[in-house]
Formats: structure tokens, C-alpha cells, sequence
């Protein structure tokens, strides 16, 4: 009998895949360079650890990788956090699902 139900929350309970993809751009082109929007989208879910190296050679990686990623975090808290929305009907789900006596827990990798 299932007792709990675990979710992912970016792109899973929220909608914030394109949000957190123009984060990593408007970092890239402050910092670096520009990157189209659509090349940047494809590497979203991974960690800043795995997604600049896609788009910055070693030599970028250590001049400024770490500021970068500083950067885009700050910059993703305070001008895109605010427009995340949740998916249709995710309340409903977890609604549902109190009602039905499961723990609900949420994990969160940025």
C-alpha cells in the first residue's frame, strides 16, 4: 500500500523550465556570451556543474564559472521566482491525495 508520494518540483509541480532557461541567458550574455534560448532549454535539470561546461571552455570555467552560477541564481530569485506558476490542477492533486491519507514530500535540486 502506498503511504507517501515524493515529487520533483521544477518542471514537475511548477512551470519554470523556460524561467529558469532565460536565467542561465541573461547570466550568459552579462557574464559571457550569448547562447540561444532553445540550445540553453535543452540542458535545463541539470546543475550549473554540468550545464556551463556544455557552453564554456575550461578556461572560462575557471576565469569565472563560480561567479556565473552566483550570478544566475541571484539573478533567477529575484526577476523570474516571482513568475513560477504551478501546473493546472496541482492543488486538486494534492488535495486528493491528503484526503486519501498519503504524506506528501517535494524535493527540490537547484
Amino acid at each position: 500500500m502506498i503511504q507517501a508520494v515524493i515529487f520533483d518540483i521544477d518542471g514537475t509541480l511548477v512551470d519554470s523550465v523556460d524561467l529558469h532557461a532565460k536565467a542561465w541567458q541573461e547570466a550568459f550574455e552579462t557574464l559571457a556570451n550569448a547562447f540561444l534560448l532553445k540550445k540553453i532549454r535543452h540542458q535545463i535539470g541539470k546543475g550549473g556543474d554540468q550545464l556551463m561546461p556544455v557552453f564554456l571552455t575550461d578556461e572560462e570555467m575557471k576565469r569565472f564559472g563560480k561567479e556565473l552560477e552566483e550570478y544566475r541564481g541571484e539573478l533567477f530569485k529575484r526577476k523570474y521566482l516571482p513568475k513560477v506558476k504551478a501546473f493546472p490542477r496541482v492543488r486538486e492533486l494534492f488535495q486528493f491525495l491528503k484526503a486519501n491519507g498519503k504524506r506528501i514530500a517535494s524535493c527540490f535540486f537547484g
